[in-house]
């Protein structure tokens, strides 16, 4: 820990400073204000010890300059002329003790032993939110592709913003993640970031999730609860799979959303709260707004920033750079290079799980791998077995007909895998009324 000692008295001056030298700090001396003020532009000190009653800059001018230059840099002030009044401005002020002259030496050292420890952990936070914030960095978002810099692009824009943001995606696109991002890289960073998922909750128990209830308001209501949107005062509230949430509670977050103010469930009494909301929605919400599935006020008020992640089978080009992530996350002590037969393989297929199963695929393979070595029969039968390509038409070889039944019943059977089996979400995806894809069904004995 770095310590300035200032005191005009120089006798005082040096033997706290040799003192707290024989108790292992790194000490440094100065005369006066000026000379303080000089050593501190060109090092920081974790703790700076001061005279009060000093010519030209005071103990008290000195600490106003270190807290406009250096928040971070605590100071005790010492003074012969001690005050309850003097010893209150200077705390009010920002000093972190007053001491009154003579004082007693091993008082001082117990208190600056106990401050080395405030600043060891004040440091050790410091570094884990840093690490935080970079884990969720929107370069910590893998993508080299032109859709994910366009989406870069448009978060690093809007993050910094109160603007509710809807972060549409496929399941395993990283819906959450980019959530995240948007929260730790804006103002409100150092509040809560409160997620709830609304997809894993009945109507009643989402209400409650997201305002709280009050004691006795439904059985099993044993004591007062706070929501999620008190919890995420001043903060992010993610709304996880919005797509899901109920009408009848879309009602309540309407009016939430729209003027800050709500009641706990069985409670009376309206709560004000300050909160930036970023949902997620797998779905287009304007759809379910024309199937009168969603509100449509409560979707314009929810959708001022619209961000699509687009799925991993239209940015192929990401996925060298997805794998070469995940194998250093799994293995990070052994280095693992894939062989060129098994990367084609991976950008061949077709990856409706997305990043997340690409995720999974390559944490398969480095706990398969025998001495080191990767081969592709580690892989997934799925991904060994798939192929999206047509086979070449060949005059002479096979019929037009054959062979545009070939390439529709491929594309029936992505389109079957894509919504997995969901008739009507297949046939919505290929553009086609549903009783001609479930003709088409039949005729290919699928």
């Amino acid at each position: 820990m770095n310590i300035l000692v200032v005191d005009d008295e120089k006798s005082l001056r040096l033997a706290l400073a040799d003192e707290l030298s024989e108790n292992g700090y790194d000490v440094s001396v100065a005369s006066c204000g000026e000379e303080a003020i000089k050593l501190l532009e060109n090092k920081y000190f974790d703790l700076v010890i001061s005279d009060v009653v000093m010519k030209s800059i005071s103990g008290m001018d000195l600490l106003k300059h270190i807290k406009a230059a250096s928040p971070q840099t605590e100071l005790i002030l010492m003074t012969a002329y001690g005050t309850i009044d003097a010893a209150v401005e200077a705390v009010k002020t920002g000093a972190l003790d007053y001491i009154c002259k003579p004082f007693e030496l091993e008082r001082l050292l117990r208190f600056v032993k106990t401050m080395k420890e405030t600043i060891r952990l004040r440091h050790e936070n410091e570094a884990l939110k840093s690490k935080l914030y970079d884990r969720f960095s929107f370069h910590n978002i893998i993508g080299q592709s032109a859709s994910m810099q366009r989406l870069f692009a448009l978060l690093e824009t809007v993050c910094d913003t109160n603007a509710t943001i809807i972060v549409q995606g496929e399941t395993g696109t990283g819906k959450e993640l980019v959530g995240e991002a948007i929260h730790f890289n804006s103002s409100r960073k150092n509040k809560a970031f409160v997620p709830v998922s609304c997809a894993a909750l009945s109507k009643e128990l989402l209400e409650s999730e997201l305002f709280g209830h009050e004691h006795g308001s439904f059985t099993g209501a044993t004591k007062q609860k706070k929501g999620r949107f008190e919890l995420a005062d001043n903060g992010t509230l993610f709304l996880d799979e919005i797509d899901d949430i109920p009408l009848e509670v879309q009602v309540k977050l309407l009016r939430a959303i729209q003027t800050g103010k709500f009641e706990r469930v069985g409670g009376e009494n309206p709560i004000t709260v300050d909160v930036r909301i970023v949902g997620t929605t797998k779905q287009n919400l304007l759809d379910l707004v024309e199937q009168g599935k969603f509100r449509r006020d409560l979707f314009y008020r929810l959708n001022v920033i619209h961000v699509v992640l687009p799925p991993l089978r239209e940015r192929k080009e990401d996925i060298p750079l997805l794998v070469e992530h995940f194998l250093s996350m799994y293995s990070p002590s052994q280095p693992v290079t894939l062989s060129p037969e098994i990367m084609e393989l991976l950008l061949n297929y077709n990856w409706d799980g997305n990043v997340r199963e690409l995720q999974h695929v390559i944490q398969r393979l480095v706990l398969l791998r025998k001495e080191g070595m990767i081969s592709a029969d580690m892989l997934p039968g799925k991904i060994l077995n798939f192929s999206n390509q047509a086979p070449e038409f060949e005059l002479g070889k096979m019929s037009l007909p054959a062979y545009l039944d070939d390439i529709e019943l491929r594309v029936l059977q992505r389109a079957l895998e894509r919504t997995k089996g969901g008739k009507t979400e297949a046939a919505r995806l290929l553009g086609i009324p549903l009783p001609t894809f479930k003709s088409k069904l039949s005729r290919f004995n699928l």
